[in-house]
């Protein structure tokens, strides 16, 4: 072997540069810079300033380029606080309402949830329209995965093996997300149209690639983002928080505040097997400098995570469903 090819062979790989020591993900400002404090000279650094080679794609990103984008996570909460939270992300009184009615008044909708409510078994399922019977069947396959029977009740993390196949959960999300939707009669469209964001800083960028979006069927505005996974998200395994935290630091440094219609933050909708996650972050001028020249800041990028919303659970789609119109129609007098 050639003298070059050996000392190839030998240069530490980009993860191993970037690596921090007992990386986990922080759940406020005080565990992240403990997190940072773990690697030497890192306080010193930002995403500007870090070494071009410490930084991968979103999917691949290493634990410096993560600690570099100024994150946390302090992981999701229930879908009971999400109704005593709503009303910082515009989710009013009056919105909700009106979204819950249009899907008490769906046919469609309410025999989704009935399907779901009858245990019963996907091969069984006389659907009353093709449309909801791809919905239901879609995500009863994603659930059956590693049940004997019917649908896959509530079980413990570990027990539940994952999905067979990534894109049948991102086909399934779509589809239910655009069902949803469709009850407005807006001028959006949830898409699995991958949404491309270069993040360029000052000595290196990455790429990051979104599993969908809602967007505006006239101008392509993005509204929210999607991320889907085949296997539910744990946080002994962090590479889903730190991939979703990327494609949020690229979507809004290829966006504006006027893109943060949620009363100032953006939304991103994740599915990890059969649960559906809905994370909303805000918006913050400082923290937008921060990416993108490099001025110093003492902002966040503030996961705010809701969920699990269960799709074998009645009950947590009915919410789920809610929570998805009233989203609709909060931007579509914008879209």
């Amino acid at each position: 072997m050639a003298p070059s090819q050996a000392q190839a062979q030998k240069r530490p790989t980009a993860t191993q540069l970037a690596k921090i020591d007992d990386f986990a993900i922080p759940a406020d400002e005080e565990e992240w810079h403990e997190l940072v404090a773990r690697k030497p000279g890192l306080k010193k650094q930002t995403i500007h300033t870090i070494p071009a080679d410490w930084l991968l794609s979103a999917s691949e990103a290493t634990n410096s380029q993560y600690a570099m984008l100024r994150t946390y996570s302090p992981g999701a909460t229930t879908i009971y606080a999400f109704q005593e939270e709503c009303d910082q992300f515009g989710f009013t009184n009056q919105v909700l309402d009106t979204a819950a009615a249009l899907l008490s008044a769906s046919t469609e909708w309410c025999r989704y949830i009935q399907i779901i409510e009858s245990d019963d078994s996907i091969d069984n399922i006389l659907a009353t329209s093709d449309r909801i019977h791809d919905r239901d069947r879609m995500q009863g396959m994603i659930a059956e995965v590693g049940s004997t029977t019917g649908r896959a009740r509530p079980q413990r993390i570990p027990e539940l093996p994952d999905a067979e196949d990534e894109a049948t959960v991102n086909a399934a999300t779509i589809i239910l997300l655009q069902a949803i939707s469709q009850l407005a009669h807006s001028n959006l469209e949830w898409v699995m149209n991958r949404a491309h964001f270069v993040c360029e800083f000052k000595n290196s960028k990455f790429n990051t690639y979104t599993d969908g979006a809602l967007r505006s069927k006239s101008t392509t505005n993005i509204f929210a983002i999607v991320e889907v996974k085949k296997t539910v998200r744990r946080s002994e395994k962090p590479s889903i928080f730190v991939q979703e935290a990327c494609e949020l630091a690229g979507w809004l440094m290829h966006s504006s505040a006027q893109m943060a219609h949620f009363n100032a933050h953006f939304m991103l909708i994740s599915q990890d097997r059969h649960q559906l996650f809905v994370t909303f972050v805000p918006f913050d001028k400082t923290y937008e400098d921060y990416l993108r020249i490099g001025t110093n800041t003492d902002a966040f990028l503030v996961m705010n995570t809701y969920g699990p919303f269960r799709t074998t659970d009645p009950r947590d789609m009915m919410e789920f469903g809610r929570i998805i119109l009233a989203a609709i129609l909060i931007v579509k007098p914008v879209s």
